[in-house]
């Protein structure tokens, strides 16, 4: 079972659409500019992903399930997690089979994901502790969470957001990306690029925008090769350096390299410079006689 809800409507691209922001998290006066962006942004993506219930990509039955492949899908892909969950929760869905398992024998059912060997050991602890101070059942407090193993801040938010309804906005390096290239923050790290999100979208709209926002960025807005003037939002909303790097780590390490960027086609790949007479002229190759 994907999530609990069917396959997301989609429609073409839309005009751009605005709703409504009564509650975002304040944000001053100065910025009505931004506030408007963010505004038409949520409007765009409501026109695309108008499914009132969006599948969550990873495939669970259960919090604690929704739990393990959170905490699995670290460095790896969500095909991946949902390809080795079926077994994994064949043979452990539930806190008292994980909590009894062998960190091995989950190490061998996970081993196609990445960081495997600490994965599984996460699992099976994270298991009894579930068994020692909750009676079994998954915490529903940020607080509970991330006092697990193998659980941090996005881990916790993706669970509470998904699973009790608690309006969170989970970052990955996928929305810190987006977020970056449409100019709602230049946070330096998934908390305060949450902060910055929260700060412009409405609270009640965090954890579908969690959502739509991975799914615009899979479908419409890739890291590279990407078309930036025929993109629904990056044809509006790209910030200028977007337009050079890819993402806010590829300018960070352009700017502590000191180098400036190749300008970037609208396919989003370098343009080509000519290079310098030494650089033009081809190497001689000296052969050995």
């Amino acid at each position: 079972m994907r999530g609990m809800a069917g396959p997301v409507k989609r429609r073409g691209v839309p005009r751009g659409a605005a709703s409504d922001v009564p509650d975002a998290v304040g944000v001053a006066g100065s910025d009505a500019a931004l506030l408007a962006k963010a505004k038409k942004i949520h409007g765009i993506l409501e026109d695309l992903y108008s499914t009132p219930v969006l599948p969550i990509p990873l495939d669970h039955t259960s919090p604690f399930q929704l739990l393990c492949a959170v905490m699995m899908s670290a460095q790896t892909t969500d095909i991946k997690v949902n390809e080795v969950t079926p077994e994994l929760f064949e043979k452990y869905g539930d806190p008292a089979r994980m909590a009894a398992a062998d960190a091995k024998d989950v190490e061998a059912v996970i081993r196609y994901v990445g960081l495997a060997p600490t994965k599984s050991k996460n699992l099976v602890k994270m298991a009894q502790l579930l068994l020692d101070r909750h009676d079994g059942e998954v915490p529903d407090t940020f607080e509970g969470l991330e006092a697990l193993p193998g659980v941090g801040h996005k881990t916790a938010s993706v669970v509470m957001a998904q699973a009790f309804g608690v309006p969170a906005f989970p970052v990955d390096t996928h929305i810190h990306r987006l977020a970056w290239r449409w100019g709602l923050s230049e946070g330096k790290n998934v908390v305060q690029v949450e902060e910055d999100l929260k700060r412009v979208f409405p609270r009640d709209s965090w954890a579908r925008l969690h959502l739509q926002i991975i799914f615009f960025g899979r479908e419409h807005c890739p890291a590279l090769a990407h078309d930036l003037l025929a993109c629904p939002i990056c044809s509006f909303a790209a910030v200028p350096e977007a337009h050079l790097h890819s993402s806010p780590k590829a300018k960070d390490k352009a700017d502590k390299a000191g180098k400036p960027a190749a300008p970037r086609s609208p396919l989003g790949k370098a343009d080509a410079r000519p290079l310098d007479d030494a650089k033009q002229r081809p190497k001689r190759v000296r052969r050995k006689l």
